[in-house]
């Protein structure tokens, strides 16, 4: 997550040019901007924001104010740059700060942004944010950004290096602090003397709540042929080099100039010549000082502007008018499935096979008789209960958490598993080996999962219209979903789902590992029959009994967030909990206007949690009347006890 630091007038700082969080107003917590196409149809794309040494390559150097760097890892040349066969549409709407593709260089495009719309030249300008080059094309040659890649940051990092301040000179007949052009050409050339460049981020009292705020760096160049782990010794401060301190590294020696004198003209690479007695004359153009807090460093800008060109670059001009958007072979093969899936006597599409087919594929939520009857802890209690393990993480409210059956070891050991889809051999063991084994049984699945939709001949697409439309007749739609890799650790990469609600992003519900979350609809793919055969794994539970005290009141199911983390800790995951098979009801479906956010399909009402070893249950902990956040009792809530 990315924090916004601390919130100050616009007296001290001002206002960001490109905010990285929005801030509503009053006791709110502030609101990060989302990447992608927002309500307004404006587009947003994160930058990367270094917090710690990293390595670098340079990219291109404005002045020592703005540099611009890339990790050496960046993912540029590989999955944002785009060759044909590419389908490209051309961008007929033009609008300062939007997103684009556009040539950067014969038949290759990137991603790019425009700077400003079109000047007395027709032309426009254009910054590659992946490569940190500017360019003035025409409109004719700029494509649509499909949103898919406003997911990826900025690879083009802005750095400025820490503590190096210009000279105030005489500029146009009156004193500025500006950068010479001299100073920018010669940072230019020590950085590209550089192979990789190491940049150590200055702290800060402040985190700015700007993207377009360059990041304060001390920075060092790494010598030719140096070792990695003998980057922090033999590193060399740029700022001492541009200064005069510290010498430029040696050049190859296949490359050194025999012929060149200490005494004679050094001339800049685009600078005018100048005498090395002149040179030591010259009041020094740059000013290095120790500085500890980079909360207020400053931004300079250069005395000389960039010239705007009066044409464009044949290859900014217009589309290549071969270009080819899509394979041959892969077109070939797009119009043989086309044509299988057409019959020969209508225009109706013909329905997939029965084992992809999501009308067909649902999975069967356990009803409470199926919970008594296939996961009784015990045959001899006379009060018939079920053991299960939460997953703490996934618990949201006394209204949303989760819980997963753990299988208990017995006569019908057999049959319990094949339940859950595995079939192993079981031996009597205790609460801690059955947690472990409820653990195995969601790892056994995962990997499943995992080993199936892998192969991309098992990943069929569900399209967005098709999940409205089946929503639309009120069927249930599950699916499989590839989720990000944090979670994947744990609970594999592939994962059974329940679709909640489906817009530009979709809500699902996870059956096996708990929780609800937004993705991409893009992450979905249709459920295999064969993984419909064995119930949800995790079950949603809301406790019975219990309302917000702090919320007193209120009947919308929202939560203080200090009673939620009150819950979280009364809630043990460390143990197995037990709640009798009589405590337990199906929560009422909510109803098209009764939106609430407790309310939601396929949840189970508990009375009541109890624990192998405690005597208090989970209602006699959570309110406790010693502590002044705690609920109180409310027989009506979540709904009346039974609820039909």
């Amino acid at each position: 997550m990315i924090s916004v630091g601390i919130r100050l007038t616009d007296q001290v700082f001002p206002g960001p040019e490109e905010p990285i969080a929005v801030f509503p107003g009053g006791t709110e917590n502030p609101k990060q901007i989302l990447d992608g196409i927002d309500k307004e149809g404006v587009a947003h794309i994160k930058r990367i924001i270094l917090n710690r040494t990293a390595n670098v390559e340079f990219l291109r150097a404005e002045s020592p104010s703005r540099i611009w760097v890339r990790l050496q890892n960046h993912i540029t040349d590989t999955t944002l740059t785009f060759r044909e066969p590419f389908p490209l549409k051309s961008k007929l709407e033009i609008r300062k700060d939007d997103y684009a593709l556009a040539p950067i260089d014969e038949r290759v495009y990137r991603r790019c942004r425009i700077i400003e719309t079109e000047n007395e030249n027709g032309l426009i300008q254009i910054f590659f944010i992946d490569d940190a080059t500017t360019a003035w094309v025409k409109s004719e040659c700029l494509a649509i950004m499909d949103e898919h890649y406003m997911f990826y940051p900025w690879q083009a990092i802005q750095i400025s290096m820490f503590g190096v301040y210009p000279s105030v000179v005489d500029h146009s007949g009156k004193l500025e602090q500006l950068w010479s052009i001299q100073t920018c050409n010669k940072l230019s050339q020590i950085l590209r003397a550089f192979p990789i460049l190491r940049v150590q981020v200055a702290l800060s009292t402040v985190v700015f709540n700007d993207y377009a705020k360059p990041i304060p760096v001390k920075l060092f160049g790494i010598p030719p042929g140096v070792e990695e782990r003998e980057y922090h010794y033999r590193a060399m401060s740029i700022s001492q080099i541009l200064e005069g301190g510290l010498p430029m590294p040696a050049e190859p020696e296949e490359e050194a100039k025999d012929d060149v004198d200490s005494d004679e003209e050094e001339v800049l690479e685009t600078g005018p010549s100048v005498r090395k007695e002149e040179v030591d004359n010259k009041p020094p153009e740059i000013v290095c000082m120790d500085l500890y807090d980079a909360a207020f460093h400053e931004i300079f800008d250069v005395a000389e502007r960039d010239q705007i060109p009066t044409e464009p670059l044949d290859i900014h001009c217009e589309f290549p008018k071969d270009w080819k958007e899509s394979d041959d072979a892969e077109e070939e093969e797009k119009k043989e499935k086309e044509e299988e899936l057409y019959s020969k006597d209508s225009l109706t599409v013909k329905l997939e096979h029965a084992d992809w087919d999501p009308r067909l594929n649902k999975i069967e939520m356990m009803t409470v008789k199926e919970l008594g009857e296939k996961f009784r802890f015990s045959e001899d209690d006379k009060e018939p209960r079920i053991m299960l393990a939460v997953e703490g993480r996934c618990t949201k409210s006394p209204y949303e958490w989760y819980a997963r059956p753990i299988v208990k070891t017995g006569k019908n050991k057999r049959e319990e598993n094949v339940a859950w889809g595995t079939d192993s051999d079981l031996r009597e063991v205790d609460e801690t080996d059955w947690m472990l084994y409820g653990n195995d049984q969601l790892t056994s699945v995962a990997e499943q999962l995992d080993t199936f939709y892998s192969n991309t001949k098992n990943r069929k697409p569900l399209r967005t219209v098709e999940i409205q439309a089946m929503m639309q007749e009120k069927r249930d739609v599950f699916a499989v979903c590839a989720v990000n890799e944090e979670k994947a650790n744990y609970t594999g990469e592939w994962q059974r789902v329940l679709i909640v609600n489906c817009d530009q992003f979709a809500e699902v519900r996870f059956l096996d590992s708990g929780g609800r979350d937004m993705v991409l609809t893009s992450s979905l793919y249709r459920i295999h029959e064969q993984h419909c055969r064995f119930p949800p794994m995790c079950l949603r539970f809301a406790i019975h009994g219990v309302s917000t005290r702090l919320n007193s009141g209120r009947e919308d199911g929202k939560w203080h967030s200090n009673e939620i983390a009150r819950f979280r800790m009364c809630l043990r995951e460390d143990t197995p909990i037990f709640i009798n098979i009589a405590d337990i009801v199906p929560l009422p479906a909510p109803m098209d206007k009764e939106r609430r956010v407790h309310m939601a399909r396929h949840v189970l009402m508990a009375k009541d949690v109890s624990y192998m070893d405690e005597t208090r249950s989970l209602l006699d902990r959570f309110l406790n009347d010693e502590d002044s956040v705690n609920a109180v009792r409310n027989p009506e809530l979540p709904c009346q006890w039974p609820p039909f």
